[in-house]
């Protein structure tokens, strides 16, 4: 596993509780967000902005809103259409920092309008919604991936065996 680029914490609200989550930006731009919810531990990896993924989701945060240049960097597009990045690793590092706060936002959409249904919303949205044009289509597929890979509130459940002929 690659070094780690930076750690920090941040605060977020899921299902009107509020988390601290422990967030680690390896080298590669991948991230781990860990928090405790309901007693109960979550670790969400997002690596679709590791490596090469790390443009697409630039150029989306960018297209998004307009975001403060000290902070984030800026990106300038050539007259061929072409895409340049005048970023910083820390700037980097804080357009990642802010799309994992996002993704966990829009943990919180989901859980707060589909509560016990939240994994279920996650495969059904990901079933759906193949194509991530936006930055909102774009966080909304990670922070399904993320509720389904962790099975995220779902429901503890023990079966009992059932098979034909058992009565």
């Amino acid at each position: 596993m690659d070094a780690s680029l930076s750690t920090t914490t941040f605060k977020s609200r899921i299902m009107g509780t509020s988390v601290n989550v422990s967030l680690t930006i390896r080298n590669t731009h991948e991230a781990t967000m860990e928090f405790t919810l309901f007693g109960a531990a979550y670790t969400f990896t997002v690596t679709r902005w590791s490596r090469k993924g790390l443009s697409s989701f630039l150029l989306l945060f960018f297209a998004y809103k307009c975001r403060e240049a000290a902070d984030f960097g800026s990106l300038t597009v050539d007259d061929n259409g072409v895409p340049t990045f005048n970023m910083t690793t820390a700037q980097k590092v804080n357009a990642v920092i802010q799309g994992a706060k996002d993704v966990m936002a829009c943990v919180d959409e989901i859980g707060t309008r589909h509560q016990r249904s939240v994994l279920d919303y996650a495969v059904w949205y990901r079933e759906k919604h193949t194509f991530w044009d936006t930055y909102e289509n774009y966080i909304t597929m990670l922070a399904c991936n993320c509720i389904v890979h962790t099975d995220f509130l779902a429901p503890g459940v023990t079966w009992e065996l059932v098979t034909f002929g058992m009565a």
